[in-house]
């Protein structure tokens, strides 16, 4: 079976260690990060965001080259998608995928700032720009939850 996880959080929620949690006892799993994708393409420049129609095309191609791995494969898409058009975006245009579950990661935005300056100064999100994205969050809409097999919210 071809598994599709999509992550949906406000930066700094757990999305990315989840992820690898997951793949580390789940074989034929692969994880498409954004900020990994962003990181290749920018040769290393988190805070670089001058090419994100190449990350964003990269990061849509690697979805589906992942899938073409075998008829068992999981691929976690670790980004935002923090708002209802971009989870549309991935959930309609990826008909390889027999299941589809959507995991949300609830968290407060003083639990992200917390996270966020743990983490190393060059991957830190800048405060304005996690304030923004913290108001920009979504709750997925009804046509989301009907597109997907399962919802799973992930407790930090």
């Amino acid at each position: 079976m071809k598994t599709m996880i999509m992550l949906s959080a406000i930066p700094a929620s757990g999305k990315s260690t989840w992820a690898k949690e997951y793949q580390a006892s789940h074989p034929n799993t692969y994880i498409v990060n954004s900020d990994e994708v962003r990181m290749e393409v920018t040769h290393g420049d988190f805070q670089d965001h001058s090419k994100q129609k190449e990350v964003w095309e990269l990061f849509e191609k690697r979805i589906h080259e992942y899938a073409a791995k075998g008829e068992d494969v999981t691929v976690i898409v670790d980004a935002l998608n923090d708002v209802n058009a971009v989870r549309l975006k991935y959930l309609s245009t990826t008909p390889e995928f027999d299941k589809k579950i959507l995991v949300l990661f609830p968290n407060s935005l003083e639990k992200s700032r917390k996270y966020n300056n743990l983490r190393e100064v060059a991957l830190r999100v800048p405060d304005d720009i996690l304030v923004g994205l913290v108001n920009k969050f979504e709750a997925p809409s009804q046509e989301i939850l009907d597109l997907v097999d399962e919802v799973i919210e992930v407790e930090w």
